[in-house]
C-alpha cells in the first residue's frame, strides 16, 4: 500500500531535491573550471547539462514552496499552476 503524504511532506520531498539538484550543479561547475577549451565540445555538453539542472532546480524549488504554502492565503503569492 502506497504511504500517503501531506503537500508539506511532498515539498519537503522537493526541497530535498532541489539540494540534491545544487549538488550536481556545482559538480558540473567545478568540472567546467577545469577543462582547458571553453569551446570544445566537452565544454558545450558541461554548459548544456547545466542549463538543463538549472531550469530543473528552479522549478523544483517553485513546486516545493507551493506545496509548503498550499493551505496558507494566497495574499500577495505567485501561483505556478492556473487552471481554466
Amino acid at each position: 500500500m502506497a504511504e500517503t503524504k501531506t503537500l508539506y511532506e511532498l515539498g519537503e520531498e522537493y526541497e530535498r531535491e532541489v539540494q540534491q539538484l545544487k549538488r550536481r550543479i556545482a559538480e558540473k561547475r567545478c568540472a567546467l573550471r577545469g577543462i582547458a577549451s571553453v569551446c570544445s565540445n566537452e565544454a558545450y555538453e558541461l554548459k548544456r547539462e547545466l542549463k538543463v539542472l538549472y531550469s530543473e532546480c528552479r522549478e523544483a524549488a517553485e513546486i516545493a514552496e507551493y506545496l509548503k504554502n498550499y493551505y496558507q492565503p494566497h495574499k500577495g503569492r505567485r501561483e505556478i499552476f492556473r487552471y481554466k
